[in-house]
C-alpha cells in the first residue's frame, strides 16, 4: 500500500509539473484590438507572460498588419516562439474608424473561432485601438476588462458580451450596441458611452448620460446614475439601485404603438436645498421632477433611433413575437411610424418618508 501510495505522489508531480510547462509555453492574450491603417487592419494584443500572473507583472504588446482580422493570428503566430491561446481573451477592442467602416469581417471571425471565450467583451475606443492597449501595459493584469465590468455591474453600461453581439447581429430585429471607451487625463481609461450599429457599421455614439437611459429601458440590469439641471437650474442627482419595467406592444399590424413602464428604487444624493425630503409633499414634488426628466429624454432618444433607422432597444423582435407574417423589410416600413408612451415612477429609499 505504501509503495503505491509513493508511485501516485510521483505521478502526480510529474502530471502537475508537465501541465505547469505546457501552460507557461503558452501566448495568453488578455486584449486584441483592431484599428484601420491605410486600408489594411492593424491588430494589436497584450498577453501577460506567466498564466500565473503576479500584480503588477509585465504585459507585451504584439501588432501586426492583414487585409483579414483572421490573418492577424497567423501574423502573431510568426512573432512569437510559443502557441498563442485566445480562449482567455477578455476584451476585444475597435478603432473608431474601424466601427466606422464595418465590422462584417471581425464578426465572422469571431463566430467560426470556437475558441473565443463567449464571454469576451467587444467595445469600441474614441482613440487607436493599439493606443487603448498600450496604455493597460502599465497597469494591473486585466485592468481593461474589470474596468468594463465595473461599469456593467455598477454603472450605466449595459450588459453584453460576445454571445450578445452575435446574436444581435446574425439575429434579426434588433441591431449590435456596444460600449465605448475613452482614454482622459492621458493615462486613464473610462467607459464614456455607447455606440449603435445599423448592420455591420457604427451609426450612433451616446453620451453617458444617453446610455443610462438606453440601459433602463433594456439591460435586466436596471440600475446606473443620473445627474440632469432641471427647469429651475436646480441640480439634481441620482443613483437607481434597481427596479422593474414592463413593455408591452399594440397595433402591431398598422401603427405599432408601445409602451415601457418603469418602476425605479433611486438614492438621491443631490436635490434642491429648498426641498425638505422628511416632507411628502417636497417628495412628492421632486418625484415629479425626475419623472418628468427620465420619460422625455426616453422618448427623445427613442426619437433619435427612429431618425438614425436603427433598433438597439429590439422593437422589432418584439413585434415578431405578437406577428406571424413579420418580416424586417416590413419592419422597417413601420419603424418610422412607431409611436411610444413612457410612463416612469420614481420610488425614493431612505428618504425619511413612507409611503
Amino acid at each position: 500500500m505504501m509503495k503505491f501510495l509513493k508511485i501516485l505522489c510521483v505521478l502526480l508531480l510529474i502530471v502537475g509539473c508537465s501541465r505547469n510547462k505546457i501552460v507557461e509555453d503558452l501566448k495568453i492574450i488578455e486584449s486584441l484590438g483592431y484599428d484601420l491603417e491605410d486600408d489594411k487592419i492593424k491588430g494589436s494584443a497584450s498577453f501577460h507572460v506567466h498564466y500565473d500572473v503576479p500584480a503588477g507583472a509585465p504585459v507585451k504588446l504584439l501588432t501586426a498588419e492583414s487585409e483579414t482580422a483572421n490573418g492577424i493570428f497567423t501574423m502573431f503566430t510568426q512573432q512569437v516562439p510559443n502557441p498563442i491561446e485566445i480562449g482567455k481573451t477578455r476584451t476585444i477592442v475597435m478603432g473608431e474608424p474601424y466601427a466606422k467602416e464595418g465590422i462584417k469581417d471581425l464578426m465572422d471571425t469571431l463566430v467560426r473561432d470556437p475558441m473565443m471565450g463567449n464571454n469576451a467583451t467587444v467595445v469600441i475606443s474614441k482613440q487607436e485601438a493599439a493606443e487603448v492597449l498600450n496604455l493597460t501595459m502599465r497597469k494591473p493584469p486585466f485592468y481593461l476588462s474589470d474596468v468594463i465590468e465595473q461599469n456593467i455591474t455598477y454603472g450605466n453600461t449595459p450588459q453584453t458580451n460576445i454571445h450578445t453581439v452575435l446574436n444581435q447581429y446574425y439575429g434579426a430585429g434588433q441591431d449590435v450596441y456596444l460600449p465605448v471607451l475613452t482614454i482622459y487625463e492621458s493615462e486613464k481609461i473610462m467607459v464614456d458611452g455607447l455606440g449603435i450599429f445599423k448592420g455591420d457599421k457604427l451609426m450612433m455614439l451616446l453620451q453617458d448620460r444617453e446610455a443610462f437611459l438606453f440601459k433602463i429601458i433594456k439591460d435586466k440590469n436596471i440600475s446606473g446614475t443620473y445627474e440632469f439641471i432641471s427647469e429651475q437650474k436646480e441640480k439634481i442627482f441620482l443613483k437607481i439601485m434597481y427596479g422593474k419595467r414592463k413593455v408591452s406592444i399594440k397595433n402591431t399590424h398598422q401603427k405599432p404603438q408601445v409602451k415601457i413602464k418603469l418602476d425605479l428604487f433611486a438614492h438621491i444624493k443631490d436635490y434642491p436645498r429648498s426641498l425638505d425630503l422628511s416632507k411628502k409633499k417636497d417628495v412628492d414634488k421632486l418625484s415629479k421632477k425626475i419623472e418628468k426628466e427620465l420619460s422625455t429624454k426616453i422618448e427623445k432618444l427613442l426619437e433619435e433611433f427612429k431618425e438614425e433607422q436603427v433598433d438597439p432597444v429590439g422593437f422589432g423582435d418584439l413585434v415578431s413575437s405578437e406577428k406571424r407574417d413579420w418580416t424586417q423589410d416590413s419592419f422597417n416600413d413601420q419603424y418610422p411610424n412607431l409611436e411610444f408612451e413612457i410612463e416612469t415612477k420614481i420610488n425614493f429609499l431612505q428618504t425619511g418618508v413612507n409611503g
